[in-house]
């Protein structure tokens, strides 16, 4: 069995995230999440890969929600599939058959179950809206960025790159994950990492940070 290291520390910056979680917001929750999953990554435990893409997702989508008061609200998928699956027949599915101008007729589908077709796709579209909105809460809580259109596209870009690698590794597989996996993992963590020790940051040191990936982007 191979043995987890314990002589490992949250970095100077790591620290100070921890405490403006802790301390400055009072969400021991995601501080502690926080802290599990920054010293996970160093430790590298079995099953670390999961818990650590588990924790940056829910702290991506769930933080700046939980200070400025914005209700995450996720699709019911079972629920609403549910609402029309007992009204479904069988002959409304055509397979891999062509329409054809004899068999369309019986393609037709009642009016109920197109409305409960249609509530589906609209709440899965303001699903998605709502996923997206939260990479610009986060901006616009903790960043200074009051204006969403202002907010740099590469800030968004990273920010959902991670945020949707999180979202494809938080859940177990049959095939454990490579090297290269573990490698993406620490790559979009510091990226969060980053961020996240920026908001935590005074206003000055926010903006020159802010500033300093900007040029760094821009060379």
């Amino acid at each position: 069995m191979a043995r987890v290291s314990t002589n490992v520390n949250l970095s100077k910056e790591q620290m100070r995230v921890y405490e403006w979680l802790t301390n400055d917001l009072s969400l021991p929750v995601f501080a502690e999440a926080y802290k599990g999953a920054a010293l996970f990554i160093q430790q590298k435990p079995a099953g670390y890969i999961s818990f650590v893409a588990h924790t940056g997702r829910d702290v991506m989508n769930g933080l700046a929600a939980a200070v400025s008061g914005v209700e995450r609200k996720q699709v019911q998928y079972v629920q609403l599939v549910d609402n029309f699956q007992d009204d479904w027949r069988d002959e409304w599915h055509s397979g891999n058959e062509l329409l054809t101008d004899e068999n369309i007729n019986s393609h037709l589908i009642p009016a109920n179950v197109c409305q409960k077709i249609s509530t589906l796709i609209d709440e899965h579209k303001s699903g998605r809206k709502r996923s997206a909105d939260t990479s610009g809460l986060f901006f616009s809580t903790f960043l200074e960025y009051s204006d969403m259109d202002k907010i740099p596209d590469n800030f968004l870009s990273e920010w959902k790159a991670a945020k949707d690698w999180f979202s494809r590794h938080m859940h177990l597989r049959q095939k454990p994950f490579g090297a290269e996996t573990a490698a993406d993992l620490v790559r979009h963590f510091n990226c969060l990492d980053a961020y996240l020790y920026i908001a935590a940051s005074s206003q000055y040191d926010r903006l020159k940070d802010l500033n300093e990936i900007l040029d760094a982007t821009n060379r």
